[in-house]
């Protein structure tokens, strides 16, 4: 596509009333655009009908709020788009006459009706008719209207200063809000508009597969490259970064036009979506691939990958039930990285989806954050009662100790199996920041000295989706905020803590270290200490503030804890360090908590917490698994001593992207050597919620799976190994185990204690 129908985009005519200029001609192309996302087959020949108004209407009110609804007569732009060149009227038969008569009178217009009457339809230029079908410029030319229309905005002279003033004070904020769905539009969350603007760079974090992608395409013995992952993964954004290096572009530099659905540079080709690919080509296609003349980088969902290999067996000389196996095997890796061999082609495939991305979102928040995108707010009159500003300056402060809590809860949704995507991190990290408010908003509605007002729009509120009550419905639909409404942050009651905010006698007052809040913060604790309060919500944003401002002692990291729903996660995030190990008393306790799990899981019976066993075996025991039922005595199908048997340890594990973690594992030695039970955050916290008497707690299926797992392979080597005497233990009273032996000799059965 030729960059001249880019630019007739930004040079659109507009007029203009009052100096304010007019949205109608951009609205219509939105209205435009939409219609070809729904259907980019649809004819093109345009009326109006019910259908194109109500979706002009709707861009109209997302681009304009500020411009009364009345004033956006379809009509208008229908007719006078036709002077930009590339949008064209067709006139019936016979109504010439009818056209000439109503265009030469000026005291005349073509209203809607004589629309209807004279035009049979309105078509596209077949340059902008292209344009309009392909998806990636699709989302580019959204983007260049939006950008337009907010630039002629931003430089009429528009009469209400306060809201120009704030349009142009700052377009990151607007960018922000573009990667969200709490404002009018989210067009800059794909990856193919964000190849060309111009603020994508200054929050894109150079991914570490990039550059393993781009020298295994390079290497002379190279192998083609797979790469997939859930939408929103970054996809397209790595293979717009390969494509950038095999350019030789500049990194930060936005494209010109997004990429074409395919690129070659020189022998290498880059397949940005294989779902778009012409699917008439893929003979073509396969003969380059199997060919050992070109390089691919195929970026692709799983089963556009599976239904493009399965459908050419032959090929790949294999049939179809094992291309699937060895293609699911390849994505399934762990580690997210996996070679794959289809007869003689040799590819290497990456997983996005089962790669740590927290680190690569941390770094993107803090590309928000970053003093250079913020420097117009410092001189802007709002500063001072803005909530955008606060949001940046409280999460700068104290060494970014908020962002640290907030990749706390983060940490904790992923270790328990909920893992977001970038594209969910930037939407969910963006509307934190502004809450889907834009300058204009704070101009309108701001007012100083109202603080309990401005914490409605808080990022310690709005990481929840709520304004600190009430829930916001635009950020209801965004999946980061459902998933953190199923964790229960702040649910568990912590009884000291509150004490300490609710008592007038609890001591010295907390200071946050931030004077902005202090006031706000003293307000909300004493209205939660009323006698009468029943406002649950004011409580609730005290430990919210608290959770992410209050810079706590060692002795008070059990606020964290608990407010995560994770008694381990903050130990587990100390073994992240390199040098990380497990200290002697650390391990011993560890052990100890592990051990007693171990045996009410092996066993079937609970056990009180600190309960002495006379001894440190682990019994493997016929049990009928049924917790209510009472079992004193079970048979023994294998014991270890734990003592001497196991061992804790931290492994060290690294993805495809070279992303490292440590994880607790228990290894098994001497008769038991080569089991091992890998031990998560939810395995550990399920251990420490059992010590601490919580027995309302249960372990995922999954985890006890594993626990069975385990299980099946201590029987099986301890088992080996122990005569054919029969050994029953007995639960006595003291919730001590005593063993004793069965055995028939000579035809007597004898019984002995164990010592």
């Amino acid at each position: 596509m030729r960059k001249d129908a880019f630019e007739l985009l930004r040079n659109i005519h507009c007029a203009s009333q009052n100096k304010v200029s007019k949205p109608h001609k951009f609205a219509l192309l939105l209205a435009i655009i939409e219609l070809y996302d729904k259907d980019p087959k649809r004819p093109n020949a345009f009326q109006i009908d019910k259908e194109l108004e109500l979706i002009f209407e709707l861009k109209f009110g997302q681009i304009a709020p500020e411009i009364p609804f009345s004033s956006s007569m379809i009509e208008i732009p229908f007719y006078y788009l036709q002077g930009d060149g590339f949008w064209h009227l067709h006139i019936k038969p016979g109504k010439e006459n009818k056209y000439n008569e109503i265009k030469c009178n000026h005291n005349n217009r073509f209203t809607k009706k004589r629309i209807l009457e004279i035009f049979s339809y309105a078509s596209l230029s077949e340059e902008f008719d292209y344009l309009f079908r392909e998806k990636s410029s699709r989302k580019l030319a959204e983007n260049i209207l939006i950008e337009a229309y907010r630039s002629k905005l931003t430089n009429s002279d528009f009469v209400n200063s306060a809201c120009n003033h704030a349009l142009a004070s700052n377009q990151f904020v607007q960018y922000l809000n573009s990667l969200q769905r709490s404002g009018g539009s989210n067009e800059n969350a794909l990856a193919e508009s964000q190849a060309c603007n111009k603020h994508f760079a200054t929050i894109h974090v150079p991914h570490p597969l990039a550059v393993i992608i781009y020298e295994e395409l390079n290497r002379p013995e190279g192998r083609h490259v797979i790469l997939t992952g859930h939408a929103g993964d970054g996809k397209s954004t790595i293979a717009l970064e390969v494509y950038k290096r095999l350019r030789d572009f500049p990194s930060d530099t936005p494209l010109q036009l997004p990429l074409k659905p395919r690129e070659d540079v020189g022998a290498i080709s880059i397949i940005k979506d294989l779902s778009e690919r012409d699917k008439r080509e893929d003979q073509t296609l396969l003969d380059e691939l199997t060919g050992g003349k070109r390089r691919f980088l195929l970026v692709s969902n799983t089963g556009t990958l599976l239904d493009l290999i399965k459908a050419n067996p032959e090929r790949f000389h294999a049939s179809e039930v094992s291309l699937e196996s060895m293609v699911l095997n390849a994505i399934s890796s762990e580690s997210g990285e996996a070679p794959l061999s289809l007869g003689a082609t040799d590819f290497r495939v990456f997983n996005l989806a089962l790669m740590d991305n927290l680190a690569l979102a941390r770094k993107i928040f803090t590309n928000m954050l970053a003093p250079e995108r913020w420097e117009q707010c410092g001189t802007c009159e709002h500063r001072n009662f803005c909530p955008i500003f606060l949001n940046v300056s409280l999460l700068r402060a104290n060494n970014y100790r908020a962002v640290e809590r907030i990749f706390l809860a983060y940490r904790r949704m992923y270790e328990y199996g909920t893992r977001l995507t970038i594209r969910q991190f930037a939407e969910h990290l963006s509307y934190m920041l502004t809450a889907g408010l834009d300058m204009a908003d704070i101009a309108r509605f701001s007012a100083p000295g109202n603080g309990l007002v401005l914490t409605r729009h808080l990022f310690f509120n709005r990481f929840f989706g709520d304004d600190g009550g009430k829930k916001d419905a635009a950020s209801q639909e965004m999946l980061a905020v459902q998933a953190i409404e199923k964790q229960g942050f702040g649910e568990r009651p912590a009884p000291g803590w509150e004490h300490r905010l609710w008592l007038h006698s609890s001591g010295p007052e907390f200071k946050l270290g931030f004077e902005a809040i202090e006031d706000v913060f003293a307000e909300l604790r004493r209205r939660g200490r009323g006698a009468r309060n029943q406002d649950g919500a004011v409580r609730e944003q005290v430990r919210r503030i608290l959770f992410f401002l209050y810079d706590f002692k060692s002795e008070e990291q059990n606020y964290l804890s608990q407010y995560l729903n994770s008694p381990t996660l903050l130990e587990w995030y100390g073994w992240q360090g390199e040098e990380a190990h497990l200290g002697f008393g650390e391990r011993d306790n560890l052990e100890q908590k592990i051990y007693h799990v171990l045996q009410e899981h092996f066993t079937g019976v609970r056990l009180p917490e600190g309960s002495r066993q006379n001894d440190r075996r682990l019994y493997v025991t016929l049990s009928r698994r049924r917790n209510e039922v009472r079992q004193s005595a079970q048979i023994v199908l294998a014991q270890v001593d734990w003592s001497t048997a196991t061992v804790l340890e931290l492994r060290e594990s690294k993805n495809a992207s070279g992303e490292r973690r440590n994880d607790l594992v228990l290894k098994g030695k001497d008769r038991i050597k080569g089991v091992e039970l890998v031990l998560p955050v939810p395995f550990l916290d399920y251990v420490m919620l059992r010590h601490f008497g919580e027995l309302g707690e249960v372990l995922d299926a999954s985890y006890r799976q594993r626990l069975e797992r385990f299980k099946a392979q201590v029987h099986n080597q301890a088992a080996a190994a122990d005569d054919e005497r029969i050994m029953l233990v007995r639960l006595r009273t003291d919730h001590t185990f005593r063993r004793q032996h069965f055995s028939v000799n000579k035809g007597c059965l004898e019984v002995r204690d164990v010592l």
